[in-house]
């Protein structure tokens, strides 16, 4: 079967595919054409939403810096209380530990001034010597009633327990002579040069240190070998010679708290 093509019409048949052309165009004109088609714009409904939603959104984070503002407020505020809670508690302990601490401090100095006041009255009823006998710092001393030699006085205060007076400071010797009788009668104190003559020891075998010798004393005058106290000193004289005495021991120490 032919195929059956239809005739060009007699018109067109001498015009040639240039001529059905516009002037000036061409067929690469095309894809130009399409390219400098007019720019596409969102839709009119687009546009319109576009303001609201910016001011919804403006609204929302103000409301949301509004709430996380008062979140760190309400926390701070929190914080504080807390803050002022715990203050309040350590002031309440201190001022607890400080009544204590005053308390004790109260208690303590009622203790001490109770027992001071208790070792004032042992010390009263306290006796660290023997009757007859007196008392002076940390000593006691008896004033005999009875006369003897040296030695027979040194035996007697022996058998007591005791020695002869040995004088080994000023306020000693003041305080001895201060209780010498009415008559100022010399006594026999624990001092002597009987073992080498010139070297005076006492009964307890201590050498002389501090002396109180009469001017011209001791002058060994006739075997002068013993010390007697005297209101102006020490003299030595016979230990023969029958003379009061004082003896001397340690006193007694009394019960403190």
């Amino acid at each position: 079967m032919c195929d059956l093509v239809a005739p060009k019409s007699p018109e067109m048949s001498g015009l040639d595919e240039e001529e059905l052309m516009p002037s000036g165009w061409s067929p690469f004109d095309l894809g130009t054409q399409r390219s400098q088609s007019p720019r596409s714009f969102p839709a009119p409904w687009l546009r319109r939403l576009g303001f609201p939603l910016l001011l919804a959104f403006f609204v929302l984070s103000f409301i949301l810096s509004i709430i996380t503002l008062t979140q760190v407020f309400q926390n701070q505020r929190l914080y504080n209380s807390e803050q002022e809670a715990v203050q309040e508690k350590l002031n309440y302990l201190s001022a607890q530990l400080k009544g204590d601490q005053d308390l004790r401090d109260k208690g303590q100095l009622e203790a001490s001034q109770f027992i001071e006041q208790l070792n004032k009255t042992l010390s009263a009823l306290c006796r660290p010597c023997p009757c007859q006998w007196k008392f002076y710092k940390d000593s006691c001393y008896y004033f005999s009633v009875a006369q003897a030699s040296w030695e027979t006085a040194r035996k007697a205060c022996e058998a007591d327990g005791t020695n002869l007076a040995i004088i080994s400071s000023s306020e000693e010797q003041n305080y001895l002579k201060l209780n010498l009788d009415s008559n100022r009668r010399p006594r026999w104190i624990g001092l002597s040069d009987k073992k080498k003559e010139g070297t005076w020891h006492w009964v307890d075998e201590t050498a002389l240190g501090q002396s109180f010798w009469n001017e011209g004393e001791p002058n060994n005058a006739g075997d002068e070998d013993c010390c007697e106290l005297i209101p102006n000193g020490w003299n030595d004289a016979p230990c023969s010679k029958e003379n009061y005495w004082i003896c001397e021991k340690k006193a007694s120490p009394c019960p403190m708290l």
